[in-house]
């Protein structure tokens, strides 16, 4: 399994753990992800849930390998599965956090974006890297980062490609809070206990309301995103990836 689950009196910690490959986003681990978390909204014992990653990094995002395989139709299909991953996250009805430490890049960002908080270790740092690949961001990241940030920093996170650190990431309102390294999953948890004991009628309505951005970024990205994959920049961009070089985008 490369989702692992442990439950810590009532809030239940998903670990992407396949730490050698920096946790992929891989469409096996966003079903069993989207699994867990209807498993953990039907279990009256779970108060609420926490996202992490083994190792030393959080979730390096995509696997690019697999990207740009498929059809046009088959990647509005994926996209499809991806939206209703983001969507759930995004109206969860339980607290839902996320806990960095290492990268949290590409779509392991835009996951990270779409939790309720994000607590990041001091070496956390946050990369927006999908134009560097000929590609727009996903999973709901073009309304989830303005949502965040506000709509001129976002701009500036997702067309430069620069990183950020955890440091910058809070001073902006990226990341809620920022721990030595190692301690941000036990502040999360605790948090997320925290958020726990407040009303959640509320909190899911104020949910539902938020997450209309997101909603459009999702419909928007599902009609451009499986054009842009099957692009000769897109290939460039993986193929400039894999070889460690620059890659030289033509506009096609």
């Amino acid at each position: 399994m490369a989702l692992d689950r442990d439950n810590r009196d009532g809030v239940v910690v998903l670990t992407l753990n396949e730490p050698q490959r920096r946790n992929p986003l891989t469409q096996a681990i966003k079903g069993q992800l989207f699994e867990a978390l209807v498993s953990a909204q039907t279990d009256n014992s779970v108060r609420a849930v926490v996202l992490t990653g083994a190792g030393c990094n959080f979730c390096a995002g995509g696997d690019l390998a697999t990207l740009g395989t498929d059809t046009v139709a088959g990647a509005r299909e994926r996209l499809t599965r991806n939206g209703d991953l983001i969507r759930r996250m995004v109206r969860y009805p339980k607290p839902l956090y996320a806990a960095v430490e290492g990268w949290a890049a590409g779509a392991g960002l835009s996951v990270a974006l779409s939790c309720d908080g994000i607590v990041a270790a001091e070496g956390a740092r946050f990369l927006a890297s999908f134009i560097r690949v000929g590609l727009i961001p996903d999973l709901g990241m073009l309304g989830s980062l303005p949502a965040r940030v506000g709509p001129a920093l976002a701009r500036r996170i997702m067309l430069s490609a620069e990183p950020l650190d955890s440091a910058t990431a809070h001073s902006a309102g990226l990341v809620d809070d920022v721990t030595p390294n190692g301690e941000a999953l036990d502040r999360a948890v605790e948090l997320a206990r925290a958020a726990a004991g407040r009303a959640p009628l509320p909190q899911a309505h104020i949910k539902d309301f938020l997450a209309r951005a997101v909603d459009e970024a999702l419909g928007y990205e599902a009609l451009i995103q499986p054009l842009l994959l099957a692009s000769q920049d897109a290939t460039e961009g993986r193929a400039a990836f894999f070889d460690k070089r620059e890659p030289q985008f033509k506009g096609m």
